[in-house]
């Protein structure tokens, strides 16, 4: 598929999703998918350096602070025209201040990939972990320096105050809604753009073998310095509406741990390789602790991420992508049947339900509600263990997966007829209707001779056959 394709096709996925997102028109489903969405674009950024080069980067919250704090010098620039400007140039100035959001967006990248540039060409000689200290040590340096600058608030924090609409569009939440979905088109395409390049092969040899790809000719630090000026850049360019989305920006809220901590995390957890690998982390990492955020707290993001991403390095340090590559190539080696397919879907819905069962779970059994509730929390809790782990069995095709899958889909059952005899809200029992759909079809699917078949050792199945 063309580049050009590729990038028709993002624009008609964000332009539906901001359709749908319309339709509903919930506030808040705009507040939370502006958080995922900027996400996507932070974990593709990290990508570039950190996945396509193989270079960790630990200061991520550091661009996504410059592109942030230029947003705010700007905005204060524009509030304070008369005390700057001089008299012949006030009109103008008054005029073309504060820019809008589209203008700050490209400063801010311009700003962050400048930062970007400076900090590769001193640091890009170091490799691996003392890279890694630098880039946080970056981190440092550049709160440090906002902490002790009045201008944009320092320690106390800068107010941005926003219009309430805009015109054509509606709420302002909805201008930097679909302004943060062209940001995510635009890195998408970028990242793939890159993967599919003579630079990305170039970021390959890198990651594969530095050493090698210099004794071969390739020009490492070139390209190593325009990875870490885009890759800043973008970061950047995600960190410039955020003064806005937020109202006040201090310090702590742009430097935050969740920006370095999720920028390394989604990538990570997706598949560092292929474009879609922050995609796909973002969205599930996303999604996850905006669901923990209203069910639990914010507090327990970062758990649910550490714990995600210490299961993924043990267990998939490929990622999701790495993991369905290589089930793949195990249980379809010619081409994709629908055994495969199917099975690959069961597993997915393991893999979610298991998510879905250790929020919820930690929800309930941290509610002290009553014992009942508390109980069924702690339940759920070790129920979404072993679905996680029938996931993990079904892609590594373990032969003791089907069945104790077959064991959890059989124990949902009745646990869904309990959780609607406690809830008996409409959203609660569609839910539950479409799970115990899924957890049916799972089992029968599960006790077909050829799923049968291809969880055999290699002797018993050739003899099977």
């Amino acid at each position: 598929m063309s580049s050009s394709k590729f990038a028709l096709i993002m624009a008609l996925a964000g332009a539906a999703l901001f359709a749908v997102a319309r339709l509903i028109n919930n506030d808040y489903l705009f507040f939370a998918g502006y958080t995922v969405i900027q996400f996507i674009v932070l974990a593709t950024a990290w990508n570039i350096l950190g996945g396509y080069c193989g270079y960790v980067n630990f200061g991520s919250a550091a661009f996504f602070a410059v592109g942030a704090y230029s947003s705010v010098a700007l905005h204060k620039l524009g509030m304070s025209v008369d005390r700057w400007s001089p008299d012949v140039l006030a009109p103008l100035m008054k005029f073309l201040l504060p820019l809008p959001i589209p203008v700050l967006i490209v400063i801010g990248g311009i700003i962050a990939g400048i930062i970007g540039f400076g900090m590769g060409y001193l640091t890009l000689r170091l490799r691996g972990a003392f890279f890694a200290i630098a880039t946080l040590a970056l981190a440092v340096v550049l709160q440090t320096l906002v902490i002790n600058w009045d201008f944009v608030g320092g320690s106390r924090g800068a107010y941005i105050i926003r219009a309430q609409t805009v015109p054509l569009i509606g709420p302002y939440i909805h201008y930097l809604f679909i302004t943060m979905i062209v940001l995510a088109v635009v890195a998408l395409v970028v990242a793939r753009m890159i993967e599919r390049s003579r630079l990305g092969y170039g970021f390959a040899t890198i990651r594969d073998d530095e050493l090698a790809a210099e004794a071969c000719g390739v020009p490492t630090l070139r390209l190593k310095l325009i990875a870490t000026t885009v890759s800043g850049a973008l970061m950047g360019m995600a960190g410039a509406p955020f003064p806005y989305y937020i109202g006040y920006l201090e310090p702590g809220s742009a430097f935050g741990l969740a920006y370095a901590v999720n920028s390394i995390a989604m990538p990570m957890i997706g598949g560092t390789t292929l474009w879609a690998g922050p995609l796909i982390g973002a969205l599930l990492l996303g999604v996850i602790q905006q669901i923990a955020t209203v069910t639990i707290s914010s507090a327990v993001n970062l758990l649910i991420v550490g714990l995600l991403l210490i299961g993924f390095v043990i267990m998939a340090p490929s990622g999701i992508i790495g993991l369905v590559r290589d089930f793949l190539r195990t249980a379809a080696p010619a081409r994709v049947d629908t055994r495969a397919v199917v099975v690959l879907a069961v597993a997915s819905y393991c893999f979610l339900v298991g998510l879905g069962g250790v929020v919820f779970g930690l929800s309930d059994a941290m509610s002290g509600k009553s014992s009942l509730i508390v109980g069924i929390g702690i339940f759920a809790l070790v129920l979404a263990l072993v679905y996680l782990a029938c996931a993990y069995g079904l892609t590594k095709i373990e032969g003791w997966s089907p069945l104790l899958t077959t064991v959890a889909l059989a124990i949902s059952i009745p646990f869904a007829f309990v959780s609607l005899w406690l809830d008996q809200s409409s959203f609660n029992i569609g839910l539950h209707v479409l799970g115990l759909a899924a957890d049916a079809a799972g089992i029968w699917y599960l006790q077909q001779p050829d799923v049968q078949r291809l969880y055999q050792p290699v002797g018993e199945a050739g003899t099977a056959t």
